[in-house]
């Protein structure tokens, strides 16, 4: 294993009230593709703060009081993906 070095990244704390909530840093810039061939694959990527922001929002619902099913949506209308990418949806499943 390659040698490991520590990163922090702040999170939201679940509120139930609220629901899942976070941010993303400013200067973003995210881009999600599906790529036909060779083989079906999702590609992700994005600047520094991009990339930092999604690790964010997994982190953000990675939290043990977040319930089963909950999701973040992104999209290009929402303003964080680049125009002409694939929407995304991640969910957690704690089954």
């Amino acid at each position: 294993m390659a040698s490991a070095v520590g990163v922090e990244v702040e999170v939201a704390a679940y509120d139930p009230t609220l629901g899942v909530g976070t941010w993303w840093n400013e200067g973003t810039i995210l881009r999600a593709e599906v790529w036909e061939a060779p083989e079906k694959t999702v590609v992700i990527s994005g600047n520094p703060a991009g990339l930092v922001s999604l690790a964010r929002h997994l982190l953000t619902l990675a939290q043990d009081a977040v319930p089963d099913g909950s999701h973040l949506d992104f999209d290009t209308y929402c303003g964080w993906l680049e125009e002409g990418s694939a929407a995304i949806r991640i969910e957690v499943e704690k089954k």
